[in-house]
């Protein structure tokens, strides 16, 4: 028992070569839609920005209130 061999045909040995190659065609394929494929990642920033602006209006009309009910009313002037 030196070890274990193992025949095979050329025939076998092509079809499996072509079924390997063949697979790793297909995976990069796949691979490669999927690496340049960016667009989720616009997606995800899109909503990240739309969100920000929101809490931004919402915080300066939450201000602009504040500061329209601590100020106190001008004197109309009259400019001539």
């Amino acid at each position: 028992m030196e070890g274990i061999t193992i025949h095979i045909g050329w025939e076998y040995f092509v079809g499996l070569l072509s079924a390997l190659i063949a697979m790793a065609w297909y995976s990069n394929g796949r691979f490669t839609a999927l690496e340049t494929s960016m667009d989720w990642v616009k997606n995800m920033l899109l909503d990240l920005k739309k969100s920000i602006d929101d809490a931004n209006a919402k915080e300066r009309s939450d201000s602009s209130k504040d500061r329209a009910e601590a100020r106190k009313p001008l004197k109309q002037q009259t400019l001539w």
